[in-house]
């Protein structure tokens, strides 16, 4: 295992540290004036399926806003968010059917409603909060809007998310994701081509059937392989009960990056017995659906080390707040993914980039897990001594390269026009 990935450490040279002000203060000004949205409800094709604990995806479904504005001089500026819900509710409590109807019958008329209230403008970033408490069961759908509403005020601006964050250039570690396997050869072989490619770690999925012999197998392949060996992280995406601690306690011995979700998104009791018999660290991720639960679950021994998904913690606002309070208390990080579009995953690219006790994320490119995407693939940067794998951070303006329409349309499932301010 490489043992920098163990060792919480800022990462960075200039002392940069997120701030949720800087972003909730996007849009000020009161500039841009509001129009009116799309919805895009789109359907990707996976490269291959990816088997979980509790379930399998073999496509992905993905709601898109698109918010359209205006500069006082007429220019036309669009603002782009994705929703990271699932086609099921086997992960958060959205799906995608849930999240377009909360954005379209309830957010974004509360969003041209909040507009008319200020003669049309767009409202800033932090002026969303009210929207946020009238949907605390929506976050998902709330951060799809965030990130729409943060996006038109940076283009407008012509200003990057990356430079905001103040990461602009930086090249990212990723960690790559490899699902269930028909058999523990077939798993190895996935992972023995990540770990060629550069990967520096790589995350597999587990269950109580199967877990000790999935990680038995990876470590009997690191000891035998002349090649290069990545850092290993588990998932179990909540699949162990009381009647399996043993079974994850015999993990212990293998020097895992940490066991990620091994009980379910309420029990944090049973999270905190566990990480009192293990060295292995634990992480929480459906656990944490909001900064106050990160803190419960860190304060009180439940896990430490922390799963930042902006999305289920409720928007980019939530996660530069729990990012900076696990900075603070030199807590480790790292961003997961949900198989976002291109689009998103450049916008945790991004947020992965920040200096602070950071493990690599879920950020392996678009391109390794989508047939197709809504924009142009991001080619990694790949270093040869070592060889390691290594993501740019998008630095156009806006959160990133807009979705482009004509991928819209070829993998198009519905579209809806909402009316902007009256």
């Amino acid at each position: 295992m490489d043992a920098d990935l163990r060792t919480p450490g800022s990462r960075g040279g200039d002392g940069h540290r997120p701030d949720r002000g800087t972003w909730d203060a996007l849009g000020a000004d009161g500039s841009l004036r509001y129009l009116g949205a799309e919805l895009w409800w789109v359907e990707l094709a996976l490269v291959a399926s990816v088997g979980t604990a509790v379930g399998t995806h073999r496509s992905r479904p993905l709601v898109l806003v698109r918010l359209r504005c205006a500069t006082a001089a007429g220019t036309e500026v669009d603002g782009w968010g994705e929703c990271a819900a699932l086609a099921d509710t086997t992960f958060d409590r959205e799906d995608v059917a849930g999240a377009w109807a909360t954005l379209e019958e309830r957010l974004l008329p509360a969003l041209a409603s909040l507009a008319s209230d200020h003669g049309g403008a767009l409202p800033p970033v932090g002026g969303l909060v009210a929207l946020a408490d009238a949907t605390p069961a929506r976050p998902l759908a709330f951060a799809a809007l965030e990130m729409a509403v943060g996006d038109a005020h940076l283009r407008a601006a012509g200003r990057s998310f990356a430079a905001l964050l103040g990461v602009a250039e930086r090249l990212v570690l990723p960690g790559a994701v490899v699902g269930t396997a028909g058999s523990t050869d077939d798993l190895v072989d996935q992972v023995a081509r990540r770990a060629a490619e550069g990967y520096v770690r790589v995350k597999v999925k587990i269950g109580p059937a199967s877990g000790l012999a999935t990680v038995s197998a990876l470590a009997g392949w690191a000891a035998r392989t002349a090649g290069p060996v990545p850092g290993f992280q588990v998932d179990a995406n909540g699949a162990y009960g009381g009647q399996d601690v043993e079974a994850l306690v015999a993990l212990d011995r293998f020097g895992l990056l940490c066991i990620e979700q091994p009980f379910a998104r309420d029990d944090l009791d049973a999270h905190r017995r566990l990480a009192a018999r293990m060295r292995t660290p634990i992480s929480l991720d459906e656990s944490l659906d909001g900064p106050g639960r990160v803190v419960e679950a860190v304060t009180t021994g439940a896990c430490s080390v922390v799963c930042v998904k902006p999305s289920r913690l409720g928007g980019i606002g939530a996660a530069l707040e729990v990012i900076g309070w696990c900075t603070a208390q030199r807590v480790p990080w790292w961003i997961g993914g949900m198989f976002e579009s291109g689009y998103a995953r450049g916008v945790t690219t991004a947020l992965a980039a920040l200096p602070g006790p950071s493990l690599p994320g879920d950020l392996a490119p678009s391109s390794t897990y989508l047939a197709a995407d809504l924009v142009a693939p991001v080619p990694g940067a790949v270093r040869t001594a070592p060889l390691r794998v290594e993501v740019p951070v998008p630095g156009v303006p806006g959160m990133g390269p807009a979705p482009e329409r004509s991928a819209l349309e070829a993998h198009r499932r519905h579209r809806s026009d909402v009316p902007g301010p009256g």
